[in-house]
């Protein structure tokens, strides 16, 4: 995710990108940002403390974003954090509060609500389009990324698959289907792959699930769809026509209708960090705020205490 806030913010005419600093700059971020210039350290409080800087953009560990982002809301800075804004409700409040406390803003990347599909899902459910929403489902796979970046099999650093991958679905489906009033998963590990299913019941009435695998030897690939008394809606980002819209049928021989819609050709990681940063200026605000994060998080931490104890969970018990 470095790399590609990098590429986004070298692309931002009206932004001037100051530096890079981490613990550890992986090799194909430190060459990136030579290649423009760019310096790039281990010394995140040097460049936090450096001066002239407006905003910064945390793209680090998961279990590193609390504390970063209360350092740069103590130097004065507005921030852009990746997400999940922490491992648990505590840690997410926490940094929300830090940056109300210093008076900055607090964007958080919760990219699935840039994503064509699923802003056009959101927006066809909100105005009516199949009526009142009963039921959704989404999936979302990949390989294990703890082959690749260690950091991802450590549980107490990343969350798992549930608080990293999950947290995704989990706020969409809070923007989409309302406040989740119960939750109940399972989850199993096999090396350093891990699977779960989350089931959610939103306070409107509608259910929703959630299906996520670090065992997927396909590769990456999301699916999610929505129905109701007026029809279905569903995106599969294998499939050549992505997203389809089946109408409810008007009566007895009448057709569905499917219809395809294409996508815009837009960069979704791009588009969220620009609002962000807009926003920082002045400009309206994002189409998620830091409460919401904090709401993704709370979910994903009973998803994960649920799936411990195999139990049904509302979500703040884990932290109350």
């Amino acid at each position: 995710m470095a790399k590609t806030h990098v590429l986004s913010l070298l692309a931002m005419a009206p932004v001037k990108f100051a530096g890079l600093a981490a613990p550890e700059v992986s090799p194909e971020v430190a060459k990136l940002c030579a290649g423009a210039g760019l310096p790039a350290s281990d010394d995140v409080a040097g460049l936090l403390g450096s001066g002239g800087l407006d905003a910064v953009v945390i793209a680090t560990p998961t279990d590193t974003h609390p504390q970063l982002v209360e350092e740069a809301a103590g130097a004065g800075l507005h921030v852009f954090c990746e997400k999940p804004l922490g491992l648990d409700e505590t840690q997410a409040r926490a940094a929300v509060g830090a940056c109300e406390q210093a008076g900055v803003k607090l964007a958080v990347g919760h990219v699935v609500r840039y994503f064509p599909a699923y802003a056009k899902i959101r927006d066809l459910v909100k105005r009516g389009e199949i009526g009142s929403p009963a039921m959704a489902k989404c999936r979302r796979m990949s390989g294990a990324p703890g082959e690749v970046r260690p950091w991802y099999a450590d549980g107490q650093r990343s969350g798992g698959v549930v608080t990293d991958m999950g947290v995704h679905d989990f706020d969409w489906l809070l923007w989409c289907l309302g406040p989740v009033e119960r939750v109940s998963a399972l989850s199993a590990e096999r090396g350093p792959g891990q699977v779960a299913m989350v089931v959610l019941a939103h306070q409107g009435g509608a259910i929703s699930s959630v299906e996520l695998s670090w065992m997927d030897p396909t590769g990456f690939w999301t699916a999610v769809e929505v129905s109701g008394p007026g029809g279905l809606l569903r995106h599969d980002s294998r499939s050549t026509a992505t997203f389809r819209v089946d109408r409810a049928r008007a009566g007895a021989g009448s057709p569905e209708v499917e219809v395809p819609v294409g996508e815009p050709l837009s960069d979704p990681y791009y588009d969220e960090l620009a609002d962000a940063l807009g926003w920082f200026g002045g400009g309206p605000p994002p189409r998620g705020n830091a409460d919401d994060a904090v709401a993704a998080v709370a979910l994903a931490e009973a998803a994960r205490l649920s799936a411990s104890t195999r139990e049904t969970v509302t979500p703040g018990m884990a932290s109350a």
